[in-house]
């Protein structure tokens, strides 16, 4: 046993074959392990040469900017993975790189109960939707398969033929021309 009451200067390495105890942390480099804080006073990079796993049981990993949480990923505790902004009223925005260019690909509107703008088409096998469709602009569609009312706001202008299997019915007040 060595017992040291003062700070000792090694020229060489420092081989330990057991556990080091360190009650008041380690600091190595601009590193300092405390407790259960891992803090650093520049950029700390991960280099694995495996995978990462997080394993938090309390379900919610945190994302902060200098104390303020902006993202949380977390378990719904029903298996479902949730991706979570917690700060009122600010956008998901989803980026990538097309060809060499930053792009925004898709925003989620938070302060719009999620409405999403894509920067581009979206391909669906199939889309059912609750709700209004609402078509600006010229717009052209080639085909339309609707089963159910449709509400016109504007004037209708059809070029070509209208077949109605079942008839054309029109308001009292309403007149046709043809």
């Amino acid at each position: 046993v060595v017992d040291i009451d003062g700070a000792v200067d090694m020229a060489s390495t420092l081989a330990v074959g057991g556990v080091v105890t360190a009650n008041a942390g380690v600091v190595v480099d601009n590193i300092t392990i405390d407790g259960s804080t891992i803090t650093s006073s520049g950029s700390l990079t991960l280099d694995l040469v495996g995978n990462l796993t997080i394993d938090v049981d309390g379900t919610v990993v945190s994302l902060s900017d200098a104390g303020v949480n902006f993202g949380q990923l977390f378990n719904s505790g029903s298996g479902n993975f949730n991706i979570y902004s917690p700060v009122s009223n600010q956008d998901m925005i989803f980026r990538g790189n097309d060809g060499g260019s930053g792009i925004t690909a898709l925003t989620l509107d938070m302060s719009a109960a999620g409405a999403a703008t894509f920067n581009s088409s979206i391909t669906a096998t199939s889309l059912d939707i609750s709700g209004d469709i609402d078509v600006d602009g010229t717009t052209n569609l080639d085909v339309v398969d609707i089963d159910g009312a449709v509400d016109m706001a504007s004037t209708l202008t059809v070029t070509g033929e209208i077949t109605a299997n079942g008839g054309i019915a029109l308001g009292d007040s309403d007149a046709a021309t043809f």
